[in-house]
C-alpha cells in the first residue's frame, strides 16, 4: 500500500487498541441524527431506579444493539419552586440543569366518541385532574375533537383551563339508524366481519319490527325479494354504518397526530390524556400507527381514559348486557394499543377511579431517563416509517419501560435552524437537550444612563460540529441566540445571534475527550433595571439547550461611589462562567470603582475575604492593589486588582467577598462564588505522544504531490506550511484554494490534516467529509474519517465512513481491509 495509507492503517490499529483500553463511554458527532426515548426504570417493587448508568441501558433495533450516546436523568427537584428558581434562574450562574420545567399535560376529548349525556362524566374527571394534579409551573392544554369544543394551548392558568371544559360536548349516538331499523355499531362491525348469526338476528329483528298484523306482514314482505333477500339489505346497511364509523375514527386519529407532531420541538415528556369511549380498530391500523409515530416524534405518552357507562339500561331493547360489555371491550382495544405503543396506560372506567390513576400519571411524569441512540442504516432507508425498538437494562432486578418504536422524519419536514430556535425561545420551559450555563457581569457603560452587561456562556456539546450534508461548504456551526426583556413591561432590550466557539479539547496521548465545552461571550448596553433573559444553544444535529436568567443592572453612574462586578479567575483577562482557581496559582481578579470625583477614589481601600460556603469566618483575607484613576464617560474609575495566595487553603467551594471602604465607612460589598482546586491550572498544550501526528507524511504523500501538479503559488505555500507545522498559515492557505476551487477534494483533505495538526478535530472531520463528498473516489478521505472515528471510540461511524467509500470505489483494498478489521472487532 502507499506510505500514507500504511501510516493511516497503523494509526487506526493503535487507536482501536487504545479505545479498548480506555473503555470510555461513547461520544457522538454533532450533526448525527439521534433517536431519543423517554425510559422509565423501576426495581422489583415498582420503585423508580434513580442511579442508573449509561452503560446499563441497551437499545435493540433489528435484533442488534445500537450505540447509546445520549443519557440524561430527568427528575423533579425536591426543593420548592422558589428555591430551585433561586439557584437556576436568579442565581449567580443560571443553568438548565436541575431547573424546574414543570410538566406538560394535554387533555384531548374525543367528542365524536363520547355519547351525548356522558360528557359530564368526562368533564368531571378532567376537572378533578386539573385542579388536583396540575401544579404551579406545570402547563395544561385542552382540546375537543369533532365539532365545536374546547381549544386552548398550553397555559399555567388552571381556572382558564377548567372554564374551557364547559365547552365539551358528547356527539356520539348510542345506536345507528338506517332505512331498515336501529343497529348498533357492534352489530354492524360483526356483520361486516362475516358473523352470520348476528346478520340473521338483525334481519329477524327487522322483520319482527313490522308487527304481526296483515299490514305488518305485507310491509315485511316488501322489504325483501327473492333476488334481494332481507339479509343482503341488512349487510349493506351494516357496511354503511361501519364505513361511517371508520371515517369518524380516522378523522379523530388524524387530528390527534396533527396536534402531537409539532410538540417535538418542545424538549421533554408530554403526558397526553385521551378521553374517549373508544372506537373499533378493524380498519384504522394505519392511522393508529401514525398516531404512535407522532407520539414518538414529540416524546408524548398517551394515557387513554375510558368514560363508558357500565350501568345497564333496563328500558333499552338493543344491546343486552353481554353485548354492551363486549362493545366496550372492543372499542377500548385501540385505546389500549395506543397506550402500550407509547409507554402509557389504559385507564378502564376512568371516571370511577380517576384520583388513583391521575396520581400515578403525575408520578410517572416526574422521574425518567432520556436515552439517545444512533439508529441503524435500515432506519435511514425507511424514513417516515414506524420502526420497532426494544429497551432493556443490564441491572439485575430492574425493568425498563419505554415506547415500542420511533420514526425518522422526512428531511422535508424537519425543522430548519431558525424554526427550532424560535420554538425553543417560545417554549414554556428551558430545554435540556444540551447542558447550558451562563452568568452576567455588569460594568459601567460607554454612554450616560446605560451600563455594560457582559454575558459569559458555556455549553456541553458533541465534540464535532457537522453540516447539512457531507462536507457541504458554508455548513452551519453551533448556534447561540439570546433575548433580553425588561421584567417590568416585557419589551426586548437586547438580542443577538452568533456561532458558538468550540475549542479542541484533548486528553492524554492526544485522544479526544468524550465531551467538549463551547464558550461564548457577548456584551451590550442596558439602562438600570431588572431583566429576564433566555439563551438558546442548538447544535447542527438538532439537540437544543436553553436557560433562563433573571438579573439586575444597577445604576453605576450616580452621584455616589459604586462598583462593577467582581471578576475572578486563575488567568488574567478571563471571564469565566464559574470562577475556578488553583492552589498553586493563587486567586486573581479585578473590580472597578466608579465615582464622579477623585477624592473618595483616592481614599478607597478594598479587601477580599475568602469564606467557605456555609461558614461565617473567613479562611484568608488580602488587600487589593488599586491602580491609577482613569477617566470614563460621566466620571472617573479606578481598578482594584486581586492577587490572593492560596497556600494552606483546602480545596472546595468558597465565597470571595470584596469590601470597599472609605475610612470607617463601608461603601460597597460585592461577592462571587469560586471553586478552589488542588494543583495548578492545566496547560493548554497537549502531551507529547509516541505516535504523534507527523505532517511531513501528509505533505510528502501522493495526495499532496497530485495537488501540487501545475501548482499555484498558494498551493505550494500551503503544502510547505503544513510540512513545517505552521498550521494556522496552512489552514488559511488551503481555505484560500477552496474559496476559488470549491470542488477541490484534495485541498479539503489536506485542510483536514492541517486542522488535525492544530488540535481542532471537529473542523478536521468537517473538512474530510467535504473531501469525501466532492471527490467520492478519494480513498484517503474515507480512511481519514474512519481513522478519526475509531480514535474517538465510534466504530459504527467508522464503518459508515468506510461503506460510503466502498459505494464509490467498491474494490478498494484499503477500505475493504480496514472494514474487515473493524468487523472482526
Amino acid at each position: 500500500m502507499k506510505p500514507l495509507i500504511c501510516a493511516m492503517m497503523c494509526a487506526a490499529a493503535i487507536a482501536i487498541a487504545r479505545a479498548q483500553d480506555r473503555a470510555q463511554p461513547p461520544t457522538f458527532t454533532s450533526g448525527v441524527e439521534l433517536v431519543r426515548l423517554d425510559v422509565r426504570v423501576t426495581d422489583a417493587d415498582g420503585r423508580p431506579v434513580r442511579d442508573l448508568r449509561q452503560d446499563e441501558v441497551e437499545v435493540i433495533e433489528d435484533g442488534e444493539p445500537r450505540p447509546v450516546v445520549f443519557f440524561q436523568h430527568v427528575v423533579d427537584p425536591q426543593e420548592s419552586y422558589a428555591d430551585v428558581a433561586r439557584h437556576t434562574i436568579a442565581g449567580e450562574v443560571s443553568t438548565n440543569q436541575g431547573a424546574l420545567r414543570g410538566h406538560l399535560y394535554l387533555l384531548f376529548f374525543d367528542q365524536t366518541h363520547i355519547q351525548s349525556g356522558n360528557e359530564q362524566r368526562a368533564r368531571q374527571a378532567a376537572q378533578r385532574f386539573v385542579e388536583r394534579y396540575v401544579r404551579p409551573g406545570d402547563r395544561v392544554a385542552v382540546y375537543g375533537f369533532g365539532g365545536p369544543g374546547p381549544e386552548i394551548g398550553f397555559t399555567a392558568d388552571v381556572k382558564r383551563a377548567v372554564s374551557e371544559l364547559s365547552k365539551v360536548r358528547g356527539l356520539a349516538a348510542p345506536q345507528e339508524f338506517t332505512s331498515l331499523a336501529a343497529m348498533s355499531r357492534l352489530e354492524a362491525f360483526e356483520i361486516t366481519r362475516g358473523d352470520d348469526l348476528v346478520l340473521q338476528r338483525v334481519a329477524q329483528r327487522v322483520l319482527s319490527s313490522t308487527g304481526p298484523t296483515d299490514t305488518g306482514r305485507a310491509a315485511a314482505t316488501s322489504l325483501g325479494t327473492e333476488a334481494t333477500p332481507i339479509t343482503a339489505l341488512v349487510l349493506e346497511d351494516a357496511r354503511t354504518i361501519a364505513n361511517r364509523a371508520d371515517a369518524d375514527s380516522r378523522r379523530t386519529l388524524m387530528l390527534l397526530a396533527d396536534v402531537l407532531r409539532p410538540l417535538g420541538a418542545i424538549e421533554g415528556r408530554k403526558s397526553v390524556i385521551f378521553i374517549s369511549e373508544g372506537f373499533y380498530a378493524d380498519n384504522v391500523t394505519l392511522e393508529l400507527e401514525q398516531v404512535a409515530a407522532a407520539a414518538a416524534q414529540s416524546y408524548s405518552v398517551i394515557y387513554a381514559l375510558d368514560v363508558n357507562r357500565r350501568d345497564l339500561d333496563l328500558s333499552a331493547n338493543e344491546l343486552p348486557g353481554s353485548d354492551q360489555f363486549k362493545a366496550i371491550h372492543e372499542q377500548l382495544e385501540p385505546l389500549g394499543s395506543l397506550a402500550a405503543e407509547t409507554d402509557g396506560m389504559l385507564i378502564v372506567d376512568g371516571s370511577g377511579r380517576a384520583d388513583e390513576v391521575f396520581a400515578t400519571i403525575a408520578a410517572q411524569s416526574q422521574d425518567y431517563y432520556m436515552v439517545g441512540f444512533v439508529p441503524g442504516p435500515a432506519s435511514e432507508r425507511s424514513r417516515g416509517s414506524y420502526r420497532r425498538v426494544t429497551v432493556r437494562t443490564r441491572r439485575a432486578g430492574s425493568q425498563a419501560s419505554a415506547r415500542t418504536g420511533f420514526v425518522l422524519g422526512d428531511d422535508r419536514t424537519r425543522l430548519e435552524r431558525h424554526q427550532a430556535i424560535e420554538r425553543a425561545m417560545a417554549a414554556p420551559f428551558p430545554q435540556q437537550g444540551l447542558p447550558v450555563q451562563y452568568t452576567t457581569y455588569v460594568l459601567r457603560g460607554a454612554a450616560a444612563g446605560t451600563q455594560r452587561v457582559i454575558v459569559s456562556l458555556s455549553a456541553e456539546l458533541p465534540f464535532a460540529a457537522n453540516d447539512r450534508g457531507p462536507g457541504a461548504p458554508g455548513a452551519p456551526g453551533v448556534d447561540v441566540v439570546f433575548v433580553v426583556r425588561s421584567a417590568s413591561d416585557g419589551h426586548v432590550a437586547a438580542s443577538g445571534h452568533d456561532t458558538l466557539t468550540l475549542p479542541a479539547r484533548r486528553g492524554a496521548h492526544g485522544t479526544q475527550t468524550t465531551a467538549a465545552t463551547g464558550t461564548y461571550h457577548v456584551q451590550f448596553e442596558l439602562p438600570a433595571g431588572e431583566y429576564l433573559m433566555r439563551a438558546v444553544v442548538r447544535e447542527p444535529g438538532g439537540l437544543v439547550g436553553s436557560a433562563d436568567r433573571r438579573f439586575v443592572v444597577p445604576a453605576l453612574d450616580g452621584p455616589s461611589m459604586t462598583t462593577g462586578d467582581l471578576i475572578l479567575s486563575s488567568t488574567r483577562g478571563e471571564l469565566p462562567v464559574r470562577p475556578t482557581a488553583y492552589i498553586n496559582d493563587g486567586l486573581s481578579g479585578v473590580m472597578d470603582l466608579y465615582d464622579r470625583t477623585s477624592d473618595r477614589l483616592r481614599a478607597a481601600q478594598v479587601t477580599v475575604d475568602l469564606v467557605p460556603i456555609g461558614d461565617d469566618a473567613s479562611m484568608m483575607s488580602g488587600r487589593c492593589d488599586l491602580q491609577d484613576i482613569r477617566s470614563v464617560i460621566g466620571g472617573l474609575a479606578r481598578e482594584a486588582r486581586i492577587e490572593l495566595p492560596l497556600r494552606g487553603v483546602a480545596a472546595g467551594m468558597y465565597i470571595a467577598r470584596a469590601r470597599v471602604r472609605v475610612g470607617a465607612e463601608t461603601i460597597a460589598e460585592v461577592v462571587r462564588e469560586v471553586e478552589i482546586r488542588n494543583g495548578q491550572r492545566p496547560s493548554d498544550a497537549d502531551e507529547a505522544d509516541g505516535d504523534a501526528f507527523d505532517p511531513r507524511e501528509i505533505a510528502d504523500g501522493a495526495v499532496a504531490r497530485h495537488f501540487s501538479i501545475g501548482a499555484l503559488a498558494q498551493k505550494t505555500q500551503a503544502i510547505d506550511r503544513l510540512r513545517h507545522r505552521d498550521y494556522p498559515a496552512a489552514i488559511a492557505a488551503f481555505q484560500s484554494v477552496l474559496a476559488s476551487e470549491p470542488d477541490n477534494g484534495e485541498a479539503a483533505f489536506l485542510l483536514g490534516w492541517a486542522y488535525h495538526g492544530a488540535g481542532d478535530d471537529r473542523q478536521a472531520i468537517t473538512a474530510w467529509r467535504r473531501a469525501a463528498f466532492v471527490a467520492p473516489t478519494l480513498v484517503p478521505a474515507h480512511l481519514a474519517l474512519a481513522d478519526m472515528f475509531t480514535r474517538l471510540a465510534q466504530p459504527d461511524l467508522a464503518v459508515q465512513a468506510l461503506r460510503s467509500g466502498l459505494t464509490a470505489v467498491p474494490q478498494s483494498p484499503e477500505l475493504l481491509a480496514y472494514l474487515a478489521h473493524l468487523q472482526r472487532k
